[in-house]
């Protein structure tokens, strides 16, 4: 098991503090899973104190003594109730006095915010999720190198995929297996959104027109699912000859999440639905091009959408209909729904170090999805792919 190395946590820290000083705020208070894993190197429950200057403070409610192993922080307390929080907190400042607080107030629950208000009088609290995110968006070479060896696993299961395809199996049997590759490969068997209300698990698995289905993650395809009470993912539907056999899976390693999406088919898909793969490659080639330190998010998102639509396909680019989204790439990390976001609304510009999902994709009703997925690096001089997989449409021949 890895631990995140103290050097590294002390370099996010000190952005941090950078932040926090910047916006005159005298610490923050973190509690999100990932937020303490990231800066504390530990996702034991509980809360991080990052003071404007200084040593943080991880008080643990459980597992005390596994946040003692996994965290390189030194100062670390058990917290067996929560009235503890503020007195530990004023110990560990001495004279100074709490005005200002930040939390992330994008995730945190309501009861939870109360109580705080009520632990500490006087404390104005104030939003800091914003900040959290734009500094968990720049990825150092410690994080990059974990998107390099989830490439490595997802490329050697990809490889596998095409022995797996037979007409008549159902959706859910396909997923059972390649899930199975995954976990065998070190999958960690969870994958995280930040959003509220938003889940997933390894990913998605549809066929032909299930392909088409959208559901309630922000997200153009879906899949039938196969209940009602998880209405996504794969579901009972069969594969058939010359129909899209989408693979939209994240691989993850140490936590890093690398999303990618694939299709295969049994037999050849049409004419038509080949040409639109093509462009969907030509977009994703043409967009790539287009990157460079200080590129404006919402420049590349608005370059797709009108390649598309110059090819009469616009209804269909993204989803279609009520499925549609208004983004071409997302940010990836340790969720799958991190900074920056390449959309009309992002405020962003690239930097290097950003890492980001690009997936143009088109959504056919009746007839599925057909486009593809990668992840890339900002760099210095422009991009790194970090999906080896190949960008060819598959297909296998019926029988094989």
């Amino acid at each position: 098991m890895l631990f995140t190395p103290a050097e590294e946590l002390s370099g996010r820290l000190n952005r941090l503090q950078e932040r926090i000083r910047h916006d005159f705020l005298d610490g923050v208070l973190l509690t999100e899973n990932m937020d303490l894993f990231y800066f504390a190197g530990s996702m034991q429950q509980g809360f991080l104190f990052v003071p404007d200057d200084g040593e943080p403070l991880y008080m643990v409610k459980r597992n005390f003594y596994r946040a003692q192993e996994e965290s390189r922080l030194e100062n670390i307390l058990p917290l067996g109730k929560m009235k503890q929080l503020p007195a530990y907190i004023k110990d560990y400042r001495g004279k100074k006095i709490l005005r200002k607080i930040g939390l992330e107030l994008d995730v945190l629950p309501v009861n939870l915010f109360k109580s705080l208000q009520e632990l500490f009088t006087g404390v104005e609290f104030v939003d800091i999720s914003g900040i959290i995110k734009e500094i968990r968006m720049i990825k150092s070479e410690y994080e990059v190198n974990f998107f390099r060896r989830a490439g490595e696993i997802a490329l050697s299961i990809y490889e596998q995929i095409p022995a797996l395809l037979q007409v008549g199996k159902p959706e859910i049997v396909l997923a059972t297996e390649l899930e199975t590759l995954y976990r065998r490969a070190g999958h960690q068997g969870i994958l995280r959104m930040r959003a509220f209300n938003s889940e997933m698990f390894f990913g998605h698995v549809y066929s032909g027109e299930n392909g088409a289905i959208s559901t309630f993650l922000d997200s153009c395809t879906g899949g039938k699912g196969m209940t009602a009470a998880c209405p996504q993912g794969a579901g009972w539907k069969t594969l058939s000859p010359h129909e899209p056999i989408g693979f939209d899976y994240a691989s993850i390693y140490e936590g890093y999440v690398l999303d990618h999406t694939r299709v295969f088919s049994i037999g050849a898909l049409s004419p038509e639905l080949e040409r639109v793969y093509r462009l969907a490659v030509s977009i994703q080639d043409e967009v790539i091009s287009r990157v460079h330190p200080g590129v404006s998010c919402k420049e590349l998102y608005r370059l797709a959408v009108e390649m598309a639509a110059d090819e009469g396909l616009g209804d269909y680019f993204m989803g279609y209909g009520e499925g549609k989204v208004k983004f071409i790439a997302h940010g990836t990390g340790l969720a799958l729904d991190e900074f920056p976001i390449l959309s009309q609304g992002s405020r962003h510009l690239l930097q290097p170090g950003m890492v980001f999902s690009l997936e143009p994709k088109f959504v056919f009703p009746d007839k599925g999805m057909v486009g593809l997925e990668n992840a890339w690096l900002v760099t210095d001089s422009g991009l790194e792919k970090l999906s080896p997989l190949p960008d060819e449409l598959v297909t296998v021949e019926p029988g094989k």
